[in-house]
């Protein structure tokens, strides 16, 4: 048996091994951003209904839910237009996460990150939420984008003090494994283990991901 061969079965096995890791990982991840945009959007609508101010914006994306509730997407697509302009604080928050979530549902994904790539560098945004904008998108384009390019969306993420740190640099080193760079992303998931603030569930991932590099 040739060192070729075994060298390719290796391989085999190791790129089996990520894909599992990223189905049973990837689906975590989305499921917590999902789960922040839906509590950022909670907050904001209560906060906002109990002010006449923002009746008229709220009634307006009431709409904007009525529609993709009646999978009306292109209709809620034109309602979210008809609002995008507003400067009512957090609607343009849900506007934008909105948006995305519309045009994935339509498979339309480079429209979905566009929609994202727009609220990340949209004014009068708090940094928490953009750069979140950011890491949604760099989680939708991870399957088409080339390994730089999803380094430039998560990078600015990964440093010290950055809310969303840690998932950042899972993200990353995801795509460097993708992308054949095993040691970047050795390097990322050793960040991760060893850092004494890391919640202990980033520690075991990035304990998992680590033992399919060589």
């Amino acid at each position: 048996m040739s060192e070729e061969f075994i060298r390719e079965v290796d391989e085999d096995l190791r790129q089996k091994q990520l894909t599992g890791l990223w189905q049973k990982y990837g689906s975590y991840l989305i499921a917590f951003l999902v789960g922040i945009v839906i509590f950022v959007a909670g907050n904001v609508t209560l906060k906002n209904y109990n002010e006449s101010q923002y009746a008229e914006v709220a009634e307006q994306y009431g709409k904007v839910q009525a529609d993709v509730t009646a999978n009306q997407l292109d209709q809620a697509l034109k309602d979210i237009e008809a609002i995008s302009g507003t400067d009512v604080e957090g609607y343009k928050i849900l506007i934008g996460f909105k948006a995305a979530d519309i045009h994935m549902q339509k498979g339309e994904t480079e429209k979905a990150v566009v929609a994202l790539d727009e609220l990340s560098s949209a004014a009068g945004v708090e940094k928490v939420y953009r750069d979140l904008a950011r890491l949604k998108a760099a989680m939708i384009a991870m399957d088409t984008a080339t390994y730089d390019e999803t380094k430039a969306r998560l990078a600015p993420l990964t440093i010290e003090g950055n809310s969303w740190k840690y998932m950042a640099k899972e993200l990353l080193a995801m795509a460097a494994l993708t992308a054949g760079h095993g040691e970047e992303a050795k390097n990322l998931l050793t960040e991760l283990e060893q850092d004494l603030e890391a919640p202990d569930d980033v520690k075991t991932r990035a304990k998992d991901f680590k033992s399919v590099i060589q």
